[in-house]
């Protein structure tokens, strides 16, 4: 299962309620209308689409393993082509995956984009906490300087908050992507490395009565060769969370 999901919301309603007004109560007589998606969120949604068949590549590939085994017992010269087949499509995940802006997160890249997201979450807590209680009559006009004040400060606490908030979401939102990324770069890995066990399996069965011919190596060494590279060269680093929260499961 590879996912890809938004963050759980803030547990801070209070500040929610500021960042995120409700909307004002429209008349009975007024038509709803009907939110139409923004050129961002198509993208996103295109990209989550794309992910998603990548990641069911995989899955067929891994699929098809125990069938691999077998016919390494049976003709391995069938089974070596097997393995540049299931190598070719891996690598055709990879490259659709790492189109759609999936990347190869590194083990130090993970740690960093954690260490983040926590201190940012931290610090959009402690910024919650910081902001004073709402002047009441905040929406009239201020009556005195106190009054002025008051709403002055609020309006500025309130403000670092909501960016502390913002600032949170974004960095869990990475997060969440780089554990989805990881999770499709680990089943290719798992998968490549059933590739090359089969590989030494017919390798080491030399008097097997359907072993395959030279030509048949040079087929499959090229597509072991063009997958790792697939996966070597794939960009590492945090990767662009999808701005509207779509899913990618497989």
């Amino acid at each position: 299962m590879i996912s890809l999901t938004a963050p759980a919301a803030s547990p801070y309603p209070a500040l929610r309620s500021l960042r995120d007004p409700a909307p004002s109560p429209t008349s009975r007589d007024e038509t709803p209308r009907v939110a139409l998606p923004s050129l961002s969120e198509m993208r996103d949604a295109q990209k989550a689409q794309k992910k998603a068949m990548a990641a069911r590549k995989v899955q067929a590939v891994r699929e098809r393993m125990d069938a691999l085994k077998l016919m390494v017992r049976i003709d391995q010269k069938s089974a070596l082509k097997m393995t540049a087949e299931l190598a070719k499509e891996l690598k055709s995940a990879v490259t659709d995956y790492v189109e759609a802006g999936g990347r190869n997160v590194t083990d130090g890249d993970m740690a960093m984009i954690r260490k983040q997201a926590s201190e940012a979450r931290d610090a959009a807590e402690t910024a919650a906490d910081g902001v004073p209680v709402e002047p009441e009559g905040a929406q009239a006009d201020a009556v005195d300087a106190e009054a002025r004040r008051a709403q002055q400060a609020y309006a500025v606490a309130a403000e670092v908050a909501r960016g502390q908030d913002h600032r949170a979401d974004r960095l869990e939102a990475v997060e969440s992507a780089a554990v989805g990324d990881r999770g499709f770069f680990d089943q290719v890995k798992l998968a490549l490395g059933q590739l090359k066990k089969a590989r030494e399996d017919i390798k080491a069965d030399w008097a097997h009565t359907r072993k395959p011919g030279q030509k048949d190596w040079e087929a499959s060494d090229q597509a072991m060769a063009e997958l790792e590279r697939a996966i070597d060269f794939a960009p590492t680093g945090a990767p662009e969370p999808l701005s509207s929260g779509a899913s990618v499961k497989a």
